[in-house]
């Protein structure tokens, strides 16, 4: 089946019965079969719902229709408060290759599956607005594949951080975008091998050549 047909799927469920923002959605495994879509099919369009802001997801929670509650959002005071573009490319430096050797081991074939296609889509950005959209999904998938809901809530709060104007880390010209396309991949590529070592690594290297593109400016 085709991505918009699951997508039409989804959505003609939420309209015949007259859901709207609050209302929980069934259990994955609950909607998949109702609408006949595999949990792949399924998780992809709510990824889509999700980075949209149609959906949001608590941990234990749920899945809720319309934009997540600000008081289920990651707190982001103590991150943003007197924080520069060179103080979130450090403090990712020292997170997220960790989080990177962890997922390596601990997704699922599904979760696998959505980041290779989430990094290819990056890599296919034409412009910084798709490239920022790609990316932030990007790390975002390698925190929920830790299957750690305290991981989770850190990344959403490092990416709260990241889309403020004055902290956003701008991928102004193809090549760089290009450069860090391929880095996201080679990230894919260990995860897919399962290698936590060289998941590890690879995601070190990017966040360093990220480091290293905002002390040019």
């Amino acid at each position: 089946m085709n991505n918009q047909s699951a997508f039409d799927k989804v959505l003609g469920y939420i309209a015949e019965n007259g859901l709207s923002d609050g209302d929980t959605l069934p259990p994955e495994r609950t909607l998949a079969e109702e609408l006949g879509l595999s949990r792949r099919e399924l998780r992809a369009v709510l990824g889509s719902l999700e980075v949209a802001g149609r959906i949001w997801r608590g941990v234990g929670r749920g899945t809720f229709l319309g934009a997540r509650p600000l008081k289920f959002a990651p707190s982001l005071s103590g991150l943003s408060a007197g924080t520069s573009p060179t103080d979130v490319a450090e403090m990712r430096l020292l997170v997220e290759p960790a989080l990177a050797a962890l997922a390596a081991m601990k997704a699922s074939p599904d979760d696998l599956a959505e980041l290779d296609k989430c990094a290819r889509r990056n890599a296919g950005a034409k412009d910084d607005d798709e490239w920022q959209h790609w990316d932030h999904r990007f790390h975002y998938l390698i925190a929920r594949a830790t299957r750690n809901p305290a991981i989770i809530s850190l990344l959403e709060a490092i990416n709260g951080v990241r889309v403020k104007p004055a902290l956003r880390e701008k991928t102004v010209d193809q090549k760089t975008r290009d450069r860090f396309a391929a880095e996201h991949l080679a990230v894919v590529e260990a995860m897919l091998s399962r290698d936590g070592e060289a998941a590890f690594r690879a995601m070190r290297n990017h966040l360093l050549n990220v480091q290293d593109r905002l002390h040019e400016k």
